[in-house]
Formats: C-alpha cells, structure tokens, sequence
C-alpha cells in the first residue's frame, strides 16, 4: 500500500527583534532548514515601519518559501539606537502556494494589546492545508480572556471546510492544564488534538536559555483539528526543536513544537 504525503509544520515564536537579533535570524534559519519544515507558523514576527527588518520575510528567503505576514501589536521600539514604528506581527511560510490568507482581530483589551489570528489555505504535496497561527493574550492571570480569544478563532466557519489536514498553533502563552485550554477537548463540533499528547513530556517551551528559579512552562502547541463527524489525521512524529544553542546563538528565547501530519487515509 503506498503511504499517503504528510506535511512537516512548526510553531516558533522568533521573540521580536529582542537580543542579537541579526545573529538569531542566522540561527533560526539554519535551525528551520535542518528540520525542513513544509509550513511554518510564526509569532512575534518583527517588521519596521520602513522594511529595513522583517522576520518572515529574511526566513522565506532563506528556506527557499513563501510567506503570509499579518501585521499587529504596533509600537515603538528600539532598532540601531532609536526607536522606530514597528509591528510584533503574526506570519505563516509555505512549501506550495497560498490559496487563501485571512487575518481576524480578536477580542482583546489595552492591557493584553491587541490579539489577531492568521489563517491560511495551502497546497502542499497534492494536500489541502489549512492552517491558523495565533499568539494569546501574554497577561497572568487572564485565561479568561485567552479563553474568549481561543472561542473566537474556532468559530470560523473555515474549521469545518473541506480540507486534508487542518492544523492550529502558535503561542497560547497558557499551559495544556489552565483554564484557557483545558476545555478544548470538550468542544461541540470539533476535535482539537496536542500532537505531543500520548507521548512523553514535552519540555519546557519557555523561557530559553533556563533562568535560575524561574521554572519554565510548555506555552506553545500544535494541534490538529478535524470534525468530530469524520477521522483525525495521523500525526506520525512530533517533537520540540531549536531549544538549544545553533553555533553559540540561541534562536529564540521559545523552542519550536513542529509535528510530521498526514491526512486519515493514512491511517
């Protein structure tokens, strides 16, 4: 029986344009073109108002993909000794064109700053991809309003469209047992799978490198999404990644969760 394609996808978190950020970009680059990923999911993506910095796009040039950026979370920040306009963006690359791409805004408040979703459709080895990225609200205690923000980005209408594999992830900066997630299995039309689930611990995801007293959390996570009216896909293999040093640079100050998916009649 020949084995159906499956699709590499990872979740990262490029922490904006915080420490070394001309040596992480290398780092993350090198790192993602090890793992070759078929789709990458980014958040913090770092834009200037004057494109003389962005994140997804050195990333796409250098992996040989192409990319969707969703702007948001705009600010002033320090860039070469002064602070500029720039974004914390959302932005999603491909291995195959992008059939769709969709950017929502979601409930968010002064405090948390604004929260959006990025949707894409991708054709990816003959594969219909449909995929969000999402970075929750970053306050202590607000899983309620991650809540709301997780509610909102599943309603779409699109989750339940036709597709081969349908995947969400991102940094929910939430824990698989808080408030915030620990609902998601029991949603009404569909089923939400932690492609680490069942298998070992996954490690901390956050903060990198491990700071003293300070225990890290698992705060990032890819899950699959399938109707509960029809089979999962099979995630074949699935792991953290970039959660050391490449060539002395940390990449990010979050490791990668990336997961090999292929659609049910893998099964």
């Amino acid at each position: 029986m020949t084995s159906v394609s499956a699709v590499r996808i990872l979740t990262l978190n490029t922490w904006k344009n915080e420490g070394p950020y001309v040596s992480r970009l290398r780092a993350m680059a090198s790192g993602l073109r090890a793992l070759a990923p078929d789709v990458v999911l980014l958040q913090e993506v770092f834009r200037t108002a004057g494109g003389e910095a962005h994140t997804s796009v050195a990333l796409a040039d250098a992996l040989g993909m192409v990319h969707a950026y969703a702007p948001g979370r705009s600010k002033l920040r320090s860039w070469q000794g002064r602070d500029v306009p720039s974004e914390s963006g959302l932005a999603i690359l491909a291995r195959g064109p992008l059939t769709r791409v969709e950017r929502r805004v979601l409930p968010s408040d002064d405090a948390g700053g604004e929260r959006i979703v990025l949707l894409v459709e991708a054709r990816i080895r003959g594969l219909t991809l449909l995929a969000g990225c999402v970075h929750l609200s970053h306050l202590r205690g607000d899983d309620a309003r991650r809540r709301e923000q997780l509610d909102a980005v599943l309603a779409n209408p699109r989750w339940s469209e036709p597709a081969d594999v349908r995947v969400m992830g991102g940094d929910f900066n939430a824990t698989a047992g808080s408030p915030a997630l620990a609902g998601l299995a029991a949603h009404p039309t569909l089923r939400i799978t932690d492609v680490l689930a069942g298998g070992p611990a996954a490690p901390a995801t956050h903060p990198l490198p491990p700071r003293g007293m300070h225990p890290g959390r698992t705060l990032d996570f890819l899950f699959t999404i399938s109707r509960h009216a029809e089979p999962g896909p099979a995630v074949r293999s699935a792991g953290v990644a970039l959660a050391a040093p490449v060539d002395g640079v940390w990449p990010s100050d979050h490791a990668a969760v990336w997961a090999e998916i292929a659609p049910p009649a893998d099964g």
